[in-house]
């Protein structure tokens, strides 16, 4: 029988927002048990998972051993278990393309929800194109930036999907007790800001208590230093509803960029 002090919570997001440390920073509070993608295989605690060149083997064994082919069994199984007041673990809006995890979910209307989401979209299509070129997705330790070309036309297309999927599970989680965060607010350093560590604690019914996380941004704050092309990314976007989003440039450079563009 299910205790009815217990509160079972999830993380729900898509790649690239900043929720590998949000998981390490709820798993740093005693009344919390946080894993990550267990729908894909992951522990439940944060030992390390293996990202050589066979992952996709590991992954495949991952899934097989810890019951995550089987959705249902696998978010039961991890809810019953642990002993904190709040269990709960990550999920990615594709993992819920899988009916029997999504309809868990949608049954269980008790189940709150954290929608993590990064109002940066430019810099989420950024950062996943980076993600094939590093071996590690996570560090705890500042890296080498990595420089890349970036479609203007994929990146807008990517754009509005993005903008479109977190609208959608707005849409189908709205029965559900929950949050929207963004990755923007989320940190000061590898602390949780004050306010949002306060608002989640209050919303999972746990006592506030600072909240750290080891992990460093893997990527520069400033997208002129990525991507190699920004000019040219610039005038694309300048001229669509992410205009925002893009950081502004020097006097006349931007306006020559347009004007090579036709903008």
């Amino acid at each position: 029988m299910a205790d009815p002090g217990r509160v079972h919570a999830v993380i729900l997001t898509t790649q690239r927002t900043g929720s590998s440390s949000l998981v390490e920073c709820l798993a740093s509070h005693p009344d919390i048990e946080c894993a990550r993608e267990i729908l894909e295989g992951q522990p439940d605690d944060l030992s390390h998972v293996y990202r050589g060149p066979f992952r996709r083997v590991a992954k495949l064994y991952r899934i097989l051993r810890t019951g995550a082919w089987r959705p249902t069994h696998r978010i039961e199984s991890y809810f019953a278990g642990g002993a904190a007041k709040v269990r709960m673990f990550k999920v990615m809006y594709n993992q819920l393309e899988r009916p029997f995890a999504l309809k868990y979910l949608l049954k269980h209307d008790d189940v709150r929800i954290i929608h993590l989401r990064r109002r940066n979209l430019l810099k989420v299509h950024v950062s996943t194109l980076l993600m094939p070129k590093r071996r590690e997705l996570q560090a705890t330790a500042p890296v080498e930036p990595i420089r890349i070309h970036v479609d203007p036309a994929r990146a807008i297309e990517s754009m509005r999907k993005a903008k479109a999927r977190y609208e959608l599970y707005e849409k189908i989680f709205e029965r559900h007790p929950r949050i929207t965060l963004a990755y923007e607010s989320l940190f000061n350093g590898q602390d949780l800001q004050p306010e949002t560590s306060r608002r989640i604690c209050e919303f999972l019914g746990v006592e506030p208590r600072p909240m750290l996380s080891t992990l460093v941004k893997v990527n520069p704050e400033s997208l002129r230093e990525i991507v190699t092309n920004y000019d040219e990314l610039f005038a694309a976007l300048a001229k669509t509803e992410f205009a925002a989003t893009v950081e502004r440039m020097p006097a006349g450079t931007g306006a020559a960029a347009a004007k090579a563009l036709g903008v």
